[in-house]
């Protein structure tokens, strides 16, 4: 009888313990505003969710393949096309512009002017970037183009557009 009630208790056990994970598991996903989100896009929507917001690493880290740190070498400020082209040549990247043919191409940095880039996304393939979104989410987008430089809807929000692709970096 004994045998029989631990048996009994032990399978309740992991069956709550399954369902509490799934639960949490479900909970796991996007957490900012999708309204945020395609703001900043040229298309609404364009954005599928890859990992959780975290403040541990960012775009550029992201992009270089690396998501155990926090990499902005600029400070505050946001670097031009030149500042970017040393700083990935010292990684073993070479850069043209966004507008022509290379193949090999790994990363992309965006930026309302070539002047100011604030943002950067790996290449997943000939249709698709990856991009950790600041603190926010590491998300999917369809194209290599994107990102807005003003709200799609004319109306001003405040915070960052990522802008229009500037150059393209192969290794």
């Amino acid at each position: 009888m004994l045998m029989k009630t631990k048996r009994k208790l032990i399978t309740s056990v992991i069956a709550i313990t399954a369902v509490v994970a799934g639960s949490s598991a479900a909970l796991a996903g996007i957490t900012t505003n999708g309204a945020f989100l395609s703001s900043r896009l040229q298309t609404g929507g364009n954005y599928a969710w890859l990992a959780d917001a975290s403040t541990t690493y960012n775009c550029l880290a992201y992009a270089k393949g690396d998501t155990s740190l926090w990499d902005w070498p600029w400070g505050s400020a946001n670097p031009n096309s030149t500042q970017v082209d040393t700083y990935l040549g010292y990684s073993g990247f070479t850069s043209v512009a966004f507008s022509s043919n290379q193949t090999g191409t790994k990363i992309i940095s965006y930026g309302l002017t070539s002047s100011s880039i604030g943002h950067f996304a790996k290449v997943a393939d000939a249709n698709y970037v990856n991009a950790k979104w600041g603190t926010l989410e590491l998300l999917q987008h369809l194209g290599w183009n994107p990102y807005s430089s003003s709200s799609s809807n004319g109306t001003y929000l405040t915070g960052t557009f990522y802008g229009e692709a500037q150059r393209k970096y192969a290794k």
